[in-house]
């Protein structure tokens, strides 16, 4: 199995929330325009994550999220924080594929 190689995602509620505990709104991506900057006070930031599977539930939505190296402030397996990211794109099929994870698609006739 084949898995994208250096993309990190962002799983959020359908409003764009965080699922952690301080539920913050995300900026999120609209057509070609990508989401705000988002920096983190915090010393270890917000999580991303390399699988998403483990935090995705049917309802949630899966970005992709663009940061800088010198922005990780720490990794623990498939996992990193970091103290400034943003949403570049909503995850695609294609994305999400090697996961196991496949997103409804309208088949219009």
């Amino acid at each position: 199995m084949v898995r994208p190689a250096n993309i990190f995602f962002k799983v959020l509620t359908g409003e764009g929330r965080s699922l952690e505990e301080d539920c913050l709104q995300f900026s999120l991506p609209k057509g070609v325009k990508n989401g705000e900057w988002h920096s983190f006070q915090s010393e270890l930031g917000c999580m991303l994550y390399k699988n998403p599977l483990p935090f995705y539930k049917q309802g949630l939505q899966i970005y992709v999220a663009q940061f800088d190296a010198a922005d990780i402030t720490t990794s623990y397996q498939e996992i990193i924080w970091v103290k400034r990211f943003r949403l570049v794109r909503q995850a695609t099929n294609l994305d999400l594929k090697p996961f196991g994870i496949y997103r409804a698609i309208a088949h219009v006739i």
